[in-house]
This record gives C-alpha cells, sequence and structure tokens, in this order.
C-alpha cells in the first residue's frame, strides 16, 4: 500500500529542476537495566537494547525522511512462540517518506505519523497512528513517536491566508499491538491465542482537518472516516474472529494563553463507534472532551488534564469515564540535571493509577543516564491495576548523535 503514494509523490517533482542533494542525520544508541520493585515475581526483566538512526536527504523541492530502529530484549530469550517472536527483537524501516513543498503546498508520501489535537496521553481525536502497547505505555512516555506505530498515508496539507486545511487518505489498515499472552503487559480477559485478523472491506480511512488563528485562539477542526485502531472480537459463523470497528467522528481543538498558563483542550463526537461487549462489537456513539493547562516557570514545566467520555448506550450503566494527568518537571540546566513525575488517573467503576518518578543526567555532551520507576495501582479488572505486579526500576544509559 505504500508504493502507491510513494509513486504519486515522485509523479509530483517528475521533470522538475533539482537541486544537489543534502543530508542530515541524527540518532541514539542506548541500554537499559530493567528490575521489579518490591517482592513483585516472575522473570527478571533484565535489559532491553535500543538503537535508532534517523536520516533526511533534501533535494529541491524534494524531501525525503527515513527512520531505522531496532531493539532487543534479554527477558524473553528463553521464550516459546509468540512470545518469543514478538518480544524478543525488533527490526524495521519505521518510517520513509517522501515531501514535496510549494509555496501554499505540501504533500507527504509513504510510511509516517500524523498527530491531531492537543492532548498528552488521551486520544480524543488522535486517530491516525494506533499505538504499540507490547510494553505497555513505557516507551510512549520516554518518547511519544516511538509509542505510536506509523502507517502508509497520503498528507496533503494547503496553507490558505485564513485557513490551513490537510487532506490524509490511508489505504492501509493498521491495528494496535497488543502485548501477547505470558508476557509482562498482556491484558487480562484476552483468550491465550487470538484469530487471525478478518478483513472486511478495503479498509480506508479518510479525514480533513482545518486550522486558523483568531483573537489570540489556535483553532483546528477535525473530520474522520474509517476504521478504530484496536481491534475487537465478534463471531461470524461459529468463529471467533478479530475486527476493527467503523468508526465516524467530528471533532475541534482550541489552544490560548490563558496569564501565566496556556489552556488546551479536545472535544470529539463519534458519531459511529465500536465497542467491545460480551457478545460481541456494540454499535454506539460517544462523547469525549478533554480540558488541559501548561505552564512553564523558571524551569518548571507543569501540565495538568481531566478527560472525560460519555456513551451512549442505552442498555448498559456505568458509562461515563474520566480520566486525568498530573505531570511536573524540573529542569537544573545548570547542573545538566532533569527530574519529573507523572500520575495517571483512570476511573471506570473504581480509579486505577500509575506513577512515574523519573531522574536523568547529562554528565557528558551527548551522553546521558537516566532513573526512573514505574508503579501500578487498582483492582485487577481496571486499566492500570491488572499490572499491579509489574512495578519496575529503570536504568538507562544513552548516547545522542548528529551525523
Amino acid at each position: 500500500m505504500v508504493r502507491t503514494p510513494l509513486f504519486l509523490a515522485l509523479l509530483l517533482v517528475h521533470g522538475a529542476a533539482l537541486a544537489a542533494p543534502s543530508f542530515s542525520g541524527k540518532g541514539h544508541a542506548e541500554i537499559r537495566q530493567q528490575e521489579r520493585a518490591g517482592n513483585q515475581t516472575g522473570d527478571d526483566p533484565g535489559q532491553r537494547y535500543e538503537g535508532l538512526l534517523e536520516g533526511q536527504m533534501n533535494t529541491g523541492q524534494l524531501t525525503t525522511n527515513a527512520i531505522l530502529l531496532g531493539r532487543y530484549r534479554s527477558q524473553y530469550d528463553d521464550a516459546e512462540g509468540a512470545v518469543r517472536d514478538d518480544m524478543r527483537r525488533d527490526a524495521e524501516l519505521r518510517e520513509f517518506y517522501l515531501t514535496w513543498s510549494a509555496d501554499r503546498f505540501e504533500i507527504r508520501a509513504g510510511k509516517q505519523q500524523q498527530a491531531w489535537g492537543r492532548a498528552d496521553y488521551f486520544r480524543i481525536v488522535d486517530v491516525w497512528n494506533p499505538l504499540d502497547l507490547r510494553e505497555f505505555l513505557l516507551p510512549y512516555f520516554d518518547n511519544y513517536s516511538l509509542g505510536r506505530q506509523p502507517r502508509g498515508m497520503l498528507i496533503t496539507d494547503y496553507f490558505g491566508d485564513v485557513w490551513e486545511q490537510q487532506l490524509i487518505i490511508a489505504a492501509q489498515r493498521k491495528a494496535t499491538r497488543l502485548a501477547p499472552a505470558g508476557s509482562d503487559f498482556a491484558t487480562n480477559g484476552m483468550p491465550a491465542s487470538l484469530p487471525p485478523v478478518h478483513e472486511d472491506g478495503d479498509g480506508v480511512d479518510i479525514g480533513w482537518r482545518g486550522k486558523r488563528f483568531w483573537a489570540g485562539n489556535d483553532i483546528e477542526l477535525y473530520a474522520f472516516h474509517g476504521y478504530h485502531a484496536d481491534e475487537m472480537l465478534t463471531v461470524d459463523h461459529t468463529q471467533l474472529v478479530r475486527e476493527q470497528a467503523k468508526r465516524d467522528m467530528l471533532g475541534t481543538s482550541l489552544a490560548r494563553p490563558l496569564g501565566d498558563w496556556v489552556l488546551r483542550s479536545d472535544i470529539a463526537h463519534y458519531l459511529r463507534e465500536g465497542r467491545q461487549t460480551a457478545t460481541g462489537i456494540e454499535d454506539s456513539s460517544r462523547t469525549s472532551a478533554l480540558l488541559g493547562f501548561d505552564r512553564v516557570d523558571n524551569e518548571w514545566t507543569w501540565n495538568l488534564q481531566l478527560a472525560t467520555t460519555h456513551w451512549y448506550d442505552e442498555e448498559r450503566h456505568h458509562d461515563d469515564v474520566w480520566e486525568s494527568s498530573v505531570s511536573v518537571e524540573k529542569n537544573w540546566s545548570r547542573y545538566r540535571l532533569t527530574t519529573g513525575l507523572l500520575w495517571l488517573v483512570n476511573w471506570v467503576d473504581d480509579s486505577s493509577q500509575l506513577w512515574r518518578a523519573s531522574v536523568s543526567y547529562e554528565f557528558l555532551p551527548q551522553w546521558k543516564i537516566s532513573f526512573a520507576g514505574v508503579a501500578f495501582d487498582g483492582k485487577d479488572e481496571s486499566q492500570f491495576g491488572q499490572f499491579d505486579d509489574q512495578d519496575r526500576l529503570l536504568l538507562t544509559l544513552r548516547r545522542d548523535f548528529s551525523l
């Protein structure tokens, strides 16, 4: 599916005068030692190695971007079957896309990411790139882009005098990647052996975004028609199958200064939204909203968010979901030291929580050592409580580089 948009982008620059190409690149290499906290039992999480290389080539109006990623997790050396295949190592051309730029247009084609909305951690209108949850949210906290899955997309941006407009078409369906049964972050309630993906239709996602600045407000509007990022389970001819339910969304985002703070908000109404039930997939609808506040003051960064979702299911109870986050970070630039604290709360029937505390020290230019602790709390069936036995400590050594 990626080849077609790439070919279209090449046609756009066919016959144009191309300047001498210029190259740039950057990346990192890191090793992480993981230990279970307290008296938690289970296989030793061991070491996690990661290497990333990002390159860019500019030739006139055409830019080529590529990202290579490799990972190895020693914990799964002795695992069997899907656990070993899915978790032991990753080696992929993570992103590869072409960008053609003109005065008012920009067209990007290939395997890439596109984030919508103002929210951190909560995906109110961010519908394009599914998450990779094999290590739950740990990679997402370290690097937002590495917690998501790039996908083949054709993105066109038009920069008008009043409105910026964006059209996205993704003909390659992509689903959230879950941890296999038997790994640390396998989700409670999922069958030990899942059926193969059930393909239904061509799987095209299409969306539009409009953006403008007005009276100090940064306003964005969204419309999306396509498929849910999460696979759900249903029965088809007595066989259990996985499907990505169809979804339709209209949304808006706002950001504006508010004294020493910045106010952010996302609001979305999903006119059609699949929902997992005990008997299969239920065609429903929901409204989600988020209100956030940010402040940067004397090397302190504060981030506060409150999100809510209301489902319109007449026969179900407890249909309101509340979530919140508090993030505080302090940067001692004089000492090349950064500390942070993150608290996530999810409330459905009972509350569950995730705590993450971190300390990072740049002891040499482009060399950094970090220590973090992650703790989960809540009932077994709750979002964070199901990982109550996965509390851990992480020690990371990282080397950044430029080419």
